[in-house]
């Protein structure tokens, strides 16, 4: 049996009963799972719950809109759809959408193929970003600039290579546009430390994946920093936070959020170890804080657990 089908498997094994809730959900992991989800069997639920959903999510996330409502559901990902049995989970959804029983299984059954096409798309040989045995990031600093004529984002990454390495990937979340072929594409530079070989946003996906070439062979255990500048096209959305969600512990990260100094946000709050399904509740959190005179406001967070979301959230003023 090929690896893609195993996957699979465990993928169909997973959403079964109550899905990601069910108790001891490290020891009904698949090895398949486990290695991409970076958790091991004797790991404690709330250190692989988290890292599991994350990436049940991204892989989610770039299904069309019929499918990933199917995984999330399927999954139970979603805080109302958390039943006790797969059964009642699609018989809600058959219900929601007008859809038959079997059809909602099907689309179920679709998913989880799809989501095994983006797990290996996204890691090719067992090797790709912060989630798989390849690499993994130590130090993230991020500026994001909404005072220039489109966002702005600039990203530093310090990463140690798990084996010898020349090539990695990351991926940044982005809601759809409504018209992709309207806004045009994103500009993605590499400042320093790498060059960039291809940028992929498939029709209907919340990420980009930027492949990137190191300029050299970087050893296992050895450091590496390279720094990407990512300008939006005009009338990109996007969401109201900026968050660094690590897939692997990190030690340090800083987030920077600039505003224009004459159009503050209406609030602004601090997220700190966030669960990452939660980092969509636009409700201003406890941590209020403010700009300075130039419109900045900047986070520093240390010891970053693995799917949680750490950095600022916000809402304009109308």
């Amino acid at each position: 049996m090929t690896e893609e089908f195993n996957l699979y498997g465990e993928l169909v094994r997973l959403r079964r009963g109550r899905g990601i809730e069910r108790p001891d959900l490290g020891a009904d992991l698949g090895p398949g799972l486990r290695a991409l989800c970076g958790v091991a069997a004797s790991d404690r639920d709330a250190r692989v719950r988290p890292r599991v959903a994350a990436v049940l999510t991204t892989l989610a996330g770039g299904l069309p809109p019929d499918l990933r409502e199917a995984a999330r559901v399927a999954f139970a990902l979603d805080k109302e759809y958390r039943f006790r049995t797969l059964e009642d989970r699609l018989r809600t959804l058959a219900g929601r959408r007008r859809y038959s029983e079997r059809t909602t299984r099907r689309l179920m059954d679709r998913a989880c193929r799809m989501m095994v096409k983006e797990a290996e798309a996204a890691v090719p040989g067992g090797s790709e970003t912060t989630a798989g045995p390849g690499w993994r990031v130590t130090s993230l600093a991020a500026l994001f600039r909404l005072d220039s004529a489109t966002p702005e984002l600039y990203e530093m990454r310090r990463i140690v290579a798990g084996r010898d390495l020349d090539r990695v990937t990351v991926r940044l979340g982005l809601p759809a546009a409504a018209d992709r072929e309207a806004t045009g594409g994103l500009v993605v530079d590499a400042l320093f430390g790498a060059r960039v070989a291809k940028v992929e946003h498939a029709p209907g996906q919340n990420h980009v994946r930027i492949v990137l070439d190191l300029p050299r062979v970087v050893p296992a255990d050895e450091q590496h920093e390279f720094w990407l500048r990512v300008v939006l096209p005009a009338g990109q959305p996007i969401w109201p936070h900026y968050a660094i969600v690590p897939l692997n512990p990190c030690d340090s990260g800083t987030v920077r959020v600039r505003f224009p100094p004459d159009r503050p946000p209406a609030a602004l709050w601090a997220l700190d170890e966030v669960p990452y399904l939660d980092l969509a509740d636009e409700s201003p959190g406890a941590e209020r804080i403010r700009p300075d005179g130039g419109g900045d406001v900047v986070r520093h967070f240390t010891g970053l657990r693995e799917g949680y979301g750490y950095g600022v959230a916000w809402t304009l003023a109308s």
